[in-house]
């Protein structure tokens, strides 16, 4: 009976043990700031909408990142010593998928209280940065996309780091919608 009990014990600690790295497996996959293992940038977008106060939408994705992002990364660490050109900028769109040709989000919203703006700015760690911006809509609009850029003109082009689409919210008068990107170069 002494023995059944303890390999009870000893089965049951196994479970907890299993199930407690695959908790902590899944928790670290869903905040890890790499979208695919390897050596890629990545981005991460989170979005939250705010209703009188209360949170009525969240979600997070994986961003694209776009071809001229590509180069403006390449550019920015020095073969065209690129300065001053931080990617800080948040655009908002209605448009579906994102595409890696895309210079700009193709139907940039540039009213209802939602154009491009310069987000917050924050350090995660040696390798990642944080862009957060939230918005105070003025009018109805639906919101399905959006862009980080390197440029704060409204609607400019040729200056779209990543994008990343969103599940489409419809926001009303005085919602606040905010945007939060976290940008990692990984090392090594």
């Amino acid at each position: 009976m002494q023995r059944k009990k303890q390999y009870q014990a000893l089965v049951l600690g196994a479970i907890l043990i299993f199930g407690t790295g695959l908790i902590i497996g899944y928790r670290q996959g869903k905040t890890s700031l790499y979208g695919v293992v390897g050596a890629d940038p990545a981005g991460y977008v989170a979005v939250k909408v705010f209703r009188n106060g209360e949170l009525i939408y969240e979600y997070d994705t994986h961003n694209l990142i776009t071809t001229i992002g590509s180069t403006h990364v390449r550019d920015f660490l020095g073969w065209a010593n690129a300065t001053n050109q931080a990617s800080r900028y948040i655009s908002l769109s209605n448009d579906a998928s994102p595409d890696k040709s895309w210079t700009k989000l193709p139907g940039e919203i540039t009213g209802s209280g939602l154009v491009r703006a310069a987000g917050t700015q924050s350090s995660v760690n040696a390798t990642a940065y944080q862009v957060s911006y939230t918005w105070t809509a003025s009018a109805a609009q639906s919101v399905q996309c959006t862009g980080l850029h390197w440029d704060g003109t409204s609607n400019s082009s040729g200056n779209l780091l990543a994008a990343a689409s969103i599940s489409s919210v419809s926001l009303q008068a005085n919602d606040e919608l905010q945007v939060t990107w976290t940008v990692h170069i990984p090392d090594g």
